[in-house]
């Protein structure tokens, strides 16, 4: 080998290693170029990540407070039923209250009228002082009648006076006919100032009464005689 080929080798080994560090350089600089490109695409992507990730945890997080909310109103929904349940039951047991007063009172009522009745414990005769007397009631149960008027008494007939009205309730109490419901026949002097004596017909029944009364000193007119006429 001469000196010329020996030259021409080194060079060409020369130029082989520089090609080869060439094309080395070249993969080393993509190499590089591409580590940026991935290192800067992860850190732009990074906040829409994170982003992504915020936006998804708040909707998990309203996903989970909605049955939370849900449920409040469902316990408020629950609770107006309830309220309403309440206020049903309320007005049902005042209705039961009221129908009971209504009941209590109407029972009171038919308790009351049995017991005023007028012949209730009465002696009860067949005849009486005349022929047209059907029976005769006297009642020792009976009591006066109250009076509104004071100081001394002096029966009075006319039928405008105080007197005649409380006379007329005192018949009215022995014989269970109301004033509305009464026809005056006669009403008069029974044989003494503070004795009277009326004659009256009940206008739903006809059946008529006569009844002695007398004066009792500040408690007003008493019956003592009820006569059943035919």
């Amino acid at each position: 080998m001469n000196l010329s080929e020996t030259r021409e080798s080194r060079f060409e080994n020369r130029d082989k290693r520089r090609k080869a560090n060439l094309v080395l350089n070249i993969l080393i600089g993509i190499v590089l170029v591409l580590i940026v490109v991935v290192a800067s695409s992860l850190m732009m992507n990074s906040p829409k990540e994170q982003a992504q990730q915020d936006v998804s945890k708040n909707d998990s997080e309203q996903t989970t407070e909605a049955p939370a909310s849900d449920n409040k109103k469902q316990t408020s929904d629950e609770d107006v039923k309830d309220e309403d349940k309440g206020k049903s039951d309320s007005a049902d047991k005042e209705d039961s209250d009221s129908d009971s007063d209504k009941n209590k009172e109407s029972a009171s009522d038919e308790d009351k009228s049995t017991s005023d009745d007028p012949f209730e414990g009465a002696e009860v005769t067949e005849g009486g002082s005349s022929a047209n007397v059907e029976k005769t009631i006297i009642n020792p149960d009976w009591e006066p009648v109250g009076t509104q008027q004071s100081g001394q008494h002096t029966a009075t007939y006319d039928s405008s006076s105080q007197d005649w009205k409380e006379m007329l309730e005192a018949i009215s109490y022995a014989t269970g006919v109301s004033k509305d419901n009464m026809t005056v026949i006669w009403l008069g002097n029974n044989g003494s100032p503070q004795d009277a004596k009326g004659t009256i017909r009940a206008k739903d029944t006809g059946v008529k009464y006569q009844v002695a009364i007398t004066w009792v000193d500040g408690k007003g007119w008493k019956p003592t005689k009820v006569e059943q006429l035919k």
